[in-house]
Formats: structure tokens, C-alpha cells, sequence
């Protein structure tokens, strides 16, 4: 594991919807959510946005390290959507970004004491028309700093689906 690795952070949320705004503020509505809907006539989920937050102790200012989000299913395989044309074979569904932790900085004159603040990197992920996942199944998105994952660092949820059986009335 490396350092960064093993010092950082992570938060991860689902909602509805999310925002960060220049100031590095995030901004969501229906936040904490564990259960999507799916639209079975497009087999597409309800739209929602992840947010990911990633800090590190000041120690850290200005290290370097890579960050990798990915969907799991519930086996912890790789989650693929269809490919982005037609033709072209599903790809699994991951982001990775090369990352810098720089200090903290605030708009001048501001006086904050040196070096108390976590560095952090945040990212929102929208995905506004949803995804293709089957319904009644539970996923995971997982975050992986310098190729190395925690526990806490995954977030669970369902794609709801209808409930088997005849429906009473």
C-alpha cells in the first residue's frame, strides 16, 4: 500500500443529484440514496450523480497518486455497459485520474492556521439518463487509490425491480 494510500479518506455518496460549485462546496438533493429505479421499457436506471471525496493529511500537500472509480456487482466483478457505438464491445465502467493533493487555499485575506487542513480531490459524476444495469441486483461503486482499496471505500445500492409473484389487491 502506498503512503497516500494509506492516509487518505474516502467519501462516497449517491444522489438524486449533485453539484460542486468553483469553491469546492457539493450541492445535492436526495442525498444517501441506496436504491435506484429502472425504467424496464429502456432498461435504463433513474438518473443520479456520485459524488467522491478523497482527502489526505497535510503531510501529503502536494503528493501525487492515481484514483480509479469503478462499478462492481455484487460478486465484485467488473459491472460493463455496451460499448460507445455501434459494433464496439462492452467496456467495464471506470474513471481513473492522476491526482494532486494541492494546499488548501481561500480567498485573500483569510487567516487559517498553516498546515491544519486535509488536502482534498473531489469529483461529481452525473449520470442524468442512468445506466444499464439489471434490475433487482446489487451494485458497488469502489474507489482505488495507487491500485489499493479499503472496505470503507465502496458504496452499495440496489436497482429496484418489481416484486415476483402475484400482486394482491
Amino acid at each position: 500500500m502506498s503512503d497516500v494510500s494509506d492516509a487518505a479518506t474516502v467519501r462516497i455518496l449517491l444522489a438524486d443529484a449533485a453539484i460542486a460549485d468553483p469553491a469546492g462546496k457539493v450541492n445535492a438533493l436526495g442525498a444517501g440514496l441506496t436504491g435506484l429505479g429502472i425504467n424496464p421499457g429502456t432498461g435504463l436506471t433513474s438518473g443520479f450523480a456520485l459524488f467522491i471525496q478523497v482527502g489526505v493529511p497535510p503531510q501529503f500537500y502536494n503528493a501525487e497518486c492515481a484514483v480509479e472509480i469503478v462499478l462492481e456487482d455484487i460478486g465484485g466483478a467488473l459491472v460493463e455497459i455496451p460499448g460507445p457505438g455501434p459494433g464496439l464491445p462492452p467496456q467495464p465502467l471506470r474513471v481513473g485520474q492522476a491526482v494532486r493533493f494541492d494546499t488548501p487555499s481561500f480567498p485573500q485575506p483569510a487567516n487559517v492556521p498553516p498546515r491544519y487542513l486535509p488536502a482534498r480531490v473531489q469529483w461529481v459524476l452525473s449520470f442524468a439518463t442512468g445506466l444499464p444495469l439489471a434490475m433487482s441486483q446489487g451494485y458497488s461503486w469502489r474507489v482505488k487509490i495507487d491500485n489499493e482499496t479499503k472496505d470503507d471505500w465502496v458504496e452499495r445500492f440496489v436497482v429496484l425491480g418489481p416484486v415476483a409473484g402475484p400482486v394482491l389487491g
